[in-house]
């Protein structure tokens, strides 16, 4: 019978038939194989779930088993089924490729120009728009090109000033005795802080505060937590929800106000309202911050001024918060990594959990961007503007690139470890991005988390209460409340 059906069909058919299976994405299975190597692999060869017209492939999200707070183990069950490079498709089919191997990361981070472009938060960009009482532009976050790099240079050159950082370190310290006061009023009857994230929100508040605004507002001080201090820590954990569903989520809020854009607008506007109120409690204490008076000196509108310090307030909150929290976390996990710590006068150690904690727990995990020309990744040819996410915390799990990858082991950092660690760790251990649109305030979290760590380990021995589990909002974050035990040394 097949014999018959072969011979009846002509030319014109099987070309009619080969057509119709390339336009539904159809491959044979020698396709792939090395006999045709010499065919150029192009985007929409790259491997990756099933596409869906117009909706692509976030239908994942609502039907095919993942939530958007899992997003981080989504892309681990993708790397593991489809390999080094895969193709997501955007709502229209706008294709997304996603990349896992360090070589690769490492070509399109060092490939991005004078203006690297990051795909902007477009919600958020919508928003600021709609509001041009507030907002001149759509912030430094999502501004691209000149406009990008003139806020840039014009905002964040004493934020990320040594000078700066050095000369605020005095006050770390204190604020560093303040919240092992705190945690002392806050231990139940068997020492355990029941949820550390909230200890550690108010010291992300007071030190953000105390750095931008250039005076202590009191947020570790008994009682001291003000109404509006926990509405803006709320406003704030809402707005990376909120961020985290309109971006990856099918953008019908472009169409219609969908509850995650209600809820984007609504923590972005009670974010600049507290921050104001904190502005204005600093009063005469601004005089005395460096930051404060660079951005209000500096030659820009007065509007990206404000909303400059309000950024800078609540994106401190929640980066220092979780970085405390997954760095007592390992280290109360690993015996014997404190007396180390404590052991070391040269401090060594300390810089190197420090380290280890952003490679096996980074809040960004993954960095993206679009393309400035075209790139060669994992054999595929990827033309100028396509949209990359590099999966960063995935590589630094992968056993090629550091040996016991998902062990945290802080030696690994140090001595005969430290050449081929350190070499292998660029362009992957990057928990506040790399090149030219790093986080600004990456200088100040690295000075502050040794003082705050070694500070608190003085006073307390840690234990963790149970095991964390993880979920993403948009920074990968602990799925709180997070208990953990603090034991006085004395």
């Amino acid at each position: 019978m097949f014999e018959e059906i072969f011979h009846s069909l002509s030319t014109l058919n099987y070309i009619v038939v080969i057509v119709i299976f390339i336009i539904l994405g159809y491959r044979p299975p020698w396709w792939n194989r090395k006999t045709i190597d010499w065919l150029h692999k192009e985007i929409q060869d790259i491997p990756g779930p099933l596409a869906l017209p117009v909706l692509g492939t976030r239908w994942v999200f609502t039907f095919g088993g993942y939530s958007f707070n899992k997003i981080h183990e989504f892309y681990e069950d993708m790397y593991r089924k489809y390999g080094p490079i895969v193709r997501e498709e955007a709502l229209f089919n706008v294709p997304v490729i996603s990349i896992f191997e360090k070589a690769d990361i490492e070509k399109v981070l060092k490939s991005s120009g004078k203006y690297p472009i990051r795909p902007p938060t477009e919600a958020i960009a919508e928003y600021r728009r709609s509001r041009p009482d507030r907002y001149a532009s759509a912030g430094l976050v999502n501004e691209q090109g000149e406009v990008w790099h003139h806020l840039r240079t014009s905002l964040t050159s004493d934020l990320t000033s040594p000078k700066t950082i050095l000369g605020f370190l005095p006050q770390v310290n204190e604020i560093a005795d303040d919240c092992c006061n705190l945690i002392r009023q806050q231990r139940t009857k068997n020492n355990e802080i029941l949820n550390l994230e909230d200890v550690m929100g108010r010291l992300g508040l007071e030190t953000s505060c105390a750095l931008v605004l250039g005076k202590r507002l009191g947020f570790l001080l008994p009682g001291g937590e003000s109404e509006n201090a926990r509405e803006l820590a709320e406003a704030v954990h809402q707005h990376f929800i909120a961020t985290r569903d309109t971006y990856f989520g099918l953008p019908f809020w472009k169409f219609y106000e969908t509850s995650a854009y209600k809820s984007l607008a609504e923590s972005e506007n009670s974010i600049y309202q507290l921050a104001l109120e904190l502005i204005q409690a600093a009063g005469d204490g601004t005089q005395e911050s460096v930051i404060f008076q660079s951005v209000i000196n500096a030659n820009i509108d007065t509007r990206e001024k404000i909303a400059a310090i309000v950024d800078f307030i609540a994106a401190g909150i929640h980066t220092l918060k979780n970085s405390l929290v997954f760095l007592f976390y390992l280290i109360a996990k690993h015996e014997g990594t404190q007396q180390k710590i404590l052991q070391d006068s040269s401090k060594a150690y300390l810089r190197a959990c420090i380290l280890e904690s952003f490679r096996i727990l980074p809040t960004a995990n993954c960095l993206a961007r679009i393309t400035a020309g075209e790139l060669e990744l994992s054999g595929y040819k990827v033309k100028a503007g396509s949209v990359l996410i590099c999966h960063t915390g995935i590589a630094c799990k992968n056993d090629r690139y550091f040996a016991n990858a998902n062990q945290f082991l802080p030696e690994r950092w140090l001595d005969g470890e430290k050449p081929q660690t350190s070499s292998n760790a660029t362009y992957l251990v990057t928990p506040f991005g790399a090149g030219r649109r790093i986080c600004p305030g990456k200088r100040f979290i690295e000075q502050v988390l040794p003082v705050i760590l070694e500070n608190t380990l003085k006073n307390f021995e840690i234990q963790a209460s149970k095991e964390m589990e993880l979920q993403f909002e948009f920074l990968l974050s602990p799925k709180g409340p997070t208990p953990m035990i603090f034991k006085d040394k004395f």
